[in-house]
């Protein structure tokens, strides 16, 4: 008998209450000593079938998970087991870094190890089900949750997604994954979390949408809806996005799963006038589970029996639920497995501390770094002997297991002559006395970003930039480390070498040390543009054409677009970053200029690392569509490759571009290739000029 036989067979046994039931995910986080549940609500529930799944905290809650799943199996009266959900941004009790900070390793194979990782340890703690990756195209540095994105390209956006489901969906430890969230979220209006957003379909399609697609395309089994509004329609009601686009046009065949609350969050809308019409309007749209467990309960069954909603619609939904419940083999075993020797294991940490110094950024170096061990460095700022490496969206219980930056420098054999954590300048000038070199930290807590973390000013604060000014007032060399979970504005600050750091995880300090020494080479380039100043938001890279586009060459001409009072030009451009190597890029060829529907595109670039050290350069290949059907961008990214060059040797890196690199959506909703001519560009980032024209025919 296949899974969907059984899901059948035990559909015809349930009644409407117990249906509705498995499409309610309950909260389990609170859990009094013991492990038990506090809530007898909740056992209640479980007992009686009105609960499908329940989320955790994403650490050891072993305990707690039998206690329930046992409830569930042997007291409920059809023994359906739970779903365990909870919220693995970026790790389980390992915690990695965030994943805007992952994208920044341009290392797919390595986040898709790391995801694997995650979803080892959950498995054996007996989570199934994992609300990550967030895949949506963010833009806007003063929304918090730009630290759980991949960044502002939707091709990047894709790759990640596809290695995040690979990751958490492996053979072994299969973990459900969830794209999130569906869709346009990361465009909040302001910057503001729960805002309005305001995109049209077809940048919808083009941009925003490309990560999910890629997700689906790699088997996700499960996709979130959004807070937000799409066409003035919010997403849990949405037929347009959820039926029409996301199952006709990409083919997912999943669990949709509702945002916390967002279900009911359409009365806010002034879309219902009740629950039971929210309720009736997610599930025609093709809303499964209800997450939190605050609308479904709450009348669906009276709209059933009232007429208002089909039951066939509540058993389609059942049936996903049930059949993947069968899949995982929950009804043969639910429970925690008992060997949870992987739980923040060494192997984890390894593989932490490897994604944390390839998602590095070193935007700055006028020759501070590395730094010998012969030299004595001073350590300044808030983050000296913080803990406070872990990033937004983590709940690991191993909140202490991490070094210091002080601790990580004297391992490391430097020797520390002063330390402040704070920016008195008294106590600076005590610290850095007998120093060669400072290294000054700076940023924001993870506290101060995520969900509910928006700003208006995301400049560094005003104690920092005195206090840097300060030391370099004394004339001293500096080395200045960001820690944050968004790009800040950090020109405020003129350091002799700058570190984007972000928040890397439970390795932070270690890999820190490691790049700063000398012992790593950095390799890290921005999956997000830095703004040069707030008035700039939202800026990325991948604009559209324009009438009057900026010229660079003549910023004071008027009629153009750019700012009369401020910078037009980021600080620093998506894709870009250092490294202690030097690499020269030359002879950028095409196999032939002109290339016909259905071929692929073969192109070769020789890149020479010319130094003494060996290196690894992230090659970035961009596209320009030179005449199409609509506006489309002046240079958007198609591929990449992260190559390793040792010190004076030149390789030739190769790319084979299919005609589906060339696709976008017209307005009839197709996705096809115009004919006609293209620029391709390879280089560092996405400033790159090295370019070939080639024509793409019949």
């Amino acid at each position: 008998m296949t899974n969907r036989e059984k899901a059948e067979k035990l559909l015809k046994q349930m009644t409407l209450t117990e249906k509705i039931g498995q499409l309610v995910l309950c909260a389990g986080c609170n859990v009094d000593d013991k492990g038990v549940p506090d809530s007898f609500d909740l056992v209640r529930l479980l007992r009686e079938g009105k609960c499908g799944s329940v989320i955790v905290q994403p650490q050891d809650m072993s305990e707690a998970v039998n206690f329930m799943q046992k409830i569930a199996v042997e007291e409920s009266r059809l023994h359906i087991p739970l779903f365990i959900n909870c919220d693995m941004i970026h790790g389980f009790e390992t915690v990695f870094p965030i994943p805007l900070a992952s994208a920044c390793s341009f290392n797919t194979e390595l986040v898709k190890k790391c995801a694997e990782m995650s979803a080892k340890e959950a498995y054996a703690c007996g989570v199934r089900y994992t609300n990550a990756p967030m895949v949506d195209v963010s833009r806007d540095p003063r929304w918090g949750r730009i630290a759980e994105s991949q960044g502002e390209d939707p091709y990047l956006a894709g790759e990640m997604a596809k290695a995040y489901v690979s990751g958490y969906q492996n053979r072994d430890n299969y973990v459900m994954s969830t794209l999130k969230h569906y869709a346009g979220y990361g465009a909040s209006e302001g910057g503001r979390d729960y805002d309005i957003v305001e995109v049209n379909e077809n940048t919808m399609l083009n941009t925003y949408l490309i990560p999910f697609r890629e997700g689906v395309s790699a088997g996700a089994d499960s996709v979130m809806t959004g807070f937000n509004a799409l066409e003035n329609v919010p997403i849990s009601g949405n037929k347009r996005y959820l039926k029409d686009i996301l199952r006709d046009k990409f083919g997912f065949n999943g669990i949709v799963i509702s945002d916390a609350s967002s279900i009911g969050e359409m009365l806010s809308y002034g879309v219902c006038k009740d629950i039971a019409e929210c309720n009736e309007k997610a599930i025609e749209a093709g809303v499964d589970i209800d997450l939190g467990g605050v609308a479904y309960p709450n009348g669906l069954e009276k709209s059933v029996l009232d007429g208002k909603v089909k039951e066939s619609l509540i058993d389609q939904a059942v049936l996903r639920v049930l059949e993947k419940k069968y899949e995982l083999g929950l009804f043969e075993d639910p429970y925690s497995k008992k060997d949870k020797s992987c739980v923040f294991s060494a192997n984890h940490l390894e593989l932490a501390e490897e994604l944390a110094i390839e998602s590095a950024v070193l935007l700055r170096n006028d020759g501070n770094l590395p730094i010998k061990q012969d030299k004595n460095i001073s350590i300044i700022g808030k983050f000296a002997l913080s803990k406070d490496f872990l990033g937004c969206w983590q709940n690991s219980s191993k909140t202490e297991d991490l070094n210091t930056l002080e601790k990580a420098f004297k391992t490391a054999g430097y020797s520390v002559v002063g330390v402040s954590s704070s920016y008195d300048l008294k106590e600076t000038e005590k610290a850095i006395k007998n120093a060669d070199m400072v290294i000054f930290t700076c940023g924001e807590f993870s506290e101060e970003n995520g969900e509910a973390h928006s700003k208006h000013n995301i400049h560094l604060k005003q104690e920092e930039v005195d206090c840097f000014n300060y030391i370099k007032g004394l004339a001293k060399k500096t080395v200045s480390l960001v820690f944050a979970g968004r790009p800040l504005v950090v020109s405020d600050i003129d350091s002799g070498a700058l570190v984007y750091c972000w928040d890397l995880g439970h390795k932070t300090a270690d890999a820190i040390v490691k790049l700063i020494s000398g012992e790593r080479n950095f390799s890290g380039k921005l999956a997000v543009t830095i703004p040069a100043d707030e008035g700039q938001l939202p800026v990325y890279y991948l604009k559209k054409k324009l009438g009057r586009p900026y010229q660079p060459e003549n910023p004071e001409w008027r009629f153009q677009c750019r700012y009369d009072d401020g910078y037009t030009e980021p600080e620093y451009v998506f894709g870009y970053g250092l490294s202690y190597s030097r690499f020269k890029y030359k002879n950028l060829k095409a196999e032939k200029l002109v290339f016909n529907k259905g071929e692929n595109l073969d192109l070769s670039i020789e890149i020479e690392n010319d130094s003494d050290i060996d290196g690894t350069e992230i090659v970035q290949l961009y596209i320009n569509d030179v005449v199409s059907e609509i506006i489309r961008p002046i240079k958007e990214l198609k591929d990449f490759k992260k190559v390793k060059i040792k010190a004076h040797d030149t390789v030739t890196v190769h790319f084979s571009l299919s005609e589906e690199r060339f696709k976008y959506y017209h307005i009839d909703g197709s996705f096809s290739a115009d004919v006609g001519e293209f620029i391709v560009y390879v280089g560092s980032d996405s400033s790159v000029k090295d370019c070939v024209k080639i024509k793409l025919v019949d």
